[in-house]
């Protein structure tokens, strides 16, 4: 029995929203391994390094015959990674996490830009209006009563990460139509971690880590190299590319209502009108771009 283009592009979808649970778990372990003291290099380069050796089992039929293409597609891919991860996690070091979680996630906003510079796909009216209300949704989901966004240095770093992360979406677009999965996530995060270890070596933090900080934070950096990073981007690299890039961006700005919800199960935060309105306009927001066909006009 043959599957409609429709039933196709809903089960695409529907991965991409399991990817973001995914990576709605990470901000949970992501605390924990701070809460030791580890420098974000240091956690960079244990995290992808064990995500890349995790990976090398999948990716080694692929690498003896990786074209020149693939691996420098590969190599781009985790320069974002990196500059990326390392702006943002600076950026929430001199910023509130209210600040800079609204911050991040507005790459939703700036998606539709990079995919018009790099595929060519001028969003179409009904894409700009989810973006528009997933930006309001975002805002009132993070921002506290009286808070007010300034534009100091960790905020202007955040914003430097949310255009990191705009265009890995767009990027994954492109590079996950001649790559395999395995092979483009091997190649990212292995450059990820060797960046962090070499990053982790000129700070010191490589030889200041203690034993106590490893241990107490063990767990958590296995956690967030197995599902947010390893399965949820070789998910991502698998389903992205038979998805509109601007229509995936939507969708990923449900990690926000997940994290949050995560967050109220576990008692870390209480339930609030706030989460209530700002998860309703982002799911809103979701649910527009699945209103009619493609995101972009042709």
């Amino acid at each position: 029995m043959n599957t409609s283009p429709n039933t196709a592009h809903g089960r695409y979808e529907a991965m991409l929203m399991v990817t973001t649970l995914a990576w709605s778990m990470s901000f949970i372990w992501s605390k924990v391994v701070t809460n030791t003291g580890m420098t974000s290099e240091m956690y960079l380069f244990l995290r992808y390094t064990l995500a890349a050796l995790l990976l090398l089992p999948f990716a080694v039929k692929y690498l003896r015959t990786m074209r020149r293409k693939q691996f420098w597609s590969g190599i781009l891919m985790g320069v974002i990674f990196f500059t990326s991860m390392m702006a943002q996690t600076a950026g929430i070091a001199m910023s509130t996490p209210a600040q800079s979680s609204f911050i991040t996630t507005a790459y939703v906003v700036i998606a539709p830009f990079t995919t018009w510079l790099l595929l060519r796909q001028k969003p179409n009216k009904r894409i700009w209006a989810a973006v528009l209300l997933c930006l309001a949704g975002i805002y009132v989901l993070n921002m506290k009563p009286g808070e007010v966004l300034s534009l100091s240095l960790g905020n202007m770093l955040t914003l430097l990460g949310a255009l990191g992360w705009a265009f890995q979406l767009t990027y994954t677009s492109i590079a996950g139509r001649y790559m395999p999965p395995a092979l483009l996530s091997f190649l990212s995060f292995g450059f990820t971690g060797l960046m962090g270890g070499l990053t982790a070596l000129c700070t010191g933090s490589l030889f200041a880590t203690t034993m106590p900080q490893i241990e107490g934070a063990a767990l958590s950096i296995t956690l967030a190299a197995i599902f947010p990073t390893v399965l949820a981007n070789l998910v991502q690299v698998y389903a992205q590319p038979h998805v509109d890039a601007n229509k995936a961006a939507v969708i990923y700005t449900l990690e926000a209502v997940f994290a949050t919800v995560i967050s109220i199960l576990m008692g870390m935060e209480p339930l609030r009108t706030s989460v209530l309105v700002g998860g309703g306009l982002i799911v809103g927001a979701v649910l527009l771009t699945q209103i009619g066909g493609e995101g972009a006009d042709v």
